[in-house]
């Protein structure tokens, strides 16, 4: 007896898969709670399988649930790609574009801008932007979440930090760098200087992003390779919340340069002598992902303004 099973079937199944939870999955569907766990159940009937381990209020997969979670998020991206590719042909002009964003510098400054420009000459064409950090946009490229990711990868002297959370599929194209800065309060025992070296930090309170962000990543590799770690007073992933901390004297802050081209609180910036610390602002796409003329026309504006407005 042949197979039935519907591609709604596989949204839901890989909706539980990615939340690990019947409820968040059923409001990110938007469907009930109790109709979720009937179409889950439904499919494994379908299968003979068992796919989810019912534990408490936890969702996992089992080793049935893991193999088929792969092919599911490359048959719905594959539908995905056709339908697309079907209205390049149909002609439809517009779309949607989704933009995972790595880069709160840029987005407070040279990106609005360029967005604006590109929505008065493609009014039909609507950005989604999604805000998370580099491996977090790395991942929904892979998945098929977002079909554009402004990430920044980072170089600790000739070390490049980030760049292992790409897969093969992932194409990372360089489009500027730009060096870290120190930045202190204008009260700090530091603020009269212009340069520091690392290793005049030990002791000192940094204001910190939060795990997993890329400068994060920076400043402790190039700490522990000086036989000390960064002391981390406070955490946040905004970057306002940073400058502002910072500017009032509640500890200091490593960023990139370009966090001081918008209008900031009293602070002082100085450069880092050593180690060579560097931000590379990176444009990444899945090349197994069918680009639609939406998405081919914001890659070649992203590629092509941002490396022209790159910062002296």
């Amino acid at each position: 007896m042949a197979l039935i099973v519907e591609l709604r079937h596989l949204r839901y199944f890989v909706a539980l898969a990615h939340e690990r939870s019947y409820t968040r999955a059923a409001k990110r569907l938007r469907i009930a709670q109790p109709a979720l766990s009937q179409q889950i159940q439904a499919l494994e009937r379908e299968l003979g399988v068992v796919l989810v381990e019912r534990s408490n209020r936890t969702s996992g997969l089992t080793d049935a649930g893991n193999s088929l979670l792969a092919r599911a998020e490359r048959i719905l991206v594959e539908l995905e790609d056709a339908t697309h590719e079907m209205a390049a042909h149909a002609g439809v002009r517009g779309g949607v574009v989704r933009v995972g964003c790595a880069l709160q510098t840029l987005v407070e400054g040279r990106l609005a801008p360029l967005l604006a420009t590109f929505h008065a000459r493609y009014p039909g064409v609507r950005i989604l932007f999604r805000e998370v950090h580099t491996r977090q946009v790395l991942e929904r490229l892979q998945r098929g979440e977002v079909d554009l990711g402004l990430i920044h990868l980072g170089r600790v002297d000739r070390t490049v930090v980030g760049a292992h959370a790409a897969s093969p599929s992932l194409s990372l194209a360089q489009l500027y760098s730009e060096p870290l800065v120190l930045i202190v309060g204008p009260a700090h025992r530091l603020a009269g200087r212009s340069s520091v070296k690392l290793d005049e930090l030990r002791g000192e309170t940094f204001i910190g992003f939060r795990p997993g962000a890329t400068v994060r990543k920076m400043v402790a590799l190039a700490m522990k390779r000086r036989g000390f770690a960064p002391t981390i007073g406070f955490t946040t992933a905004n970057m306002g919340t940073v400058r502002s901390f910072v500017s009032a004297g509640l500890g200091i802050a490593v960023v990139p340069r370009s966090a001081l081209e918008v209008p900031t609180p009293p602070l002082r910036a100085l450069s880092i002598d050593g180690p060579r610390l560097e931000r590379i602002v990176t444009l990444a796409r899945n090349t197994s992902r069918y680009e639609t003329a939406a998405v081919a026309a914001v890659h070649k504006l992203l590629t092509s303004e941002l490396r022209r407005l790159a910062p002296k």
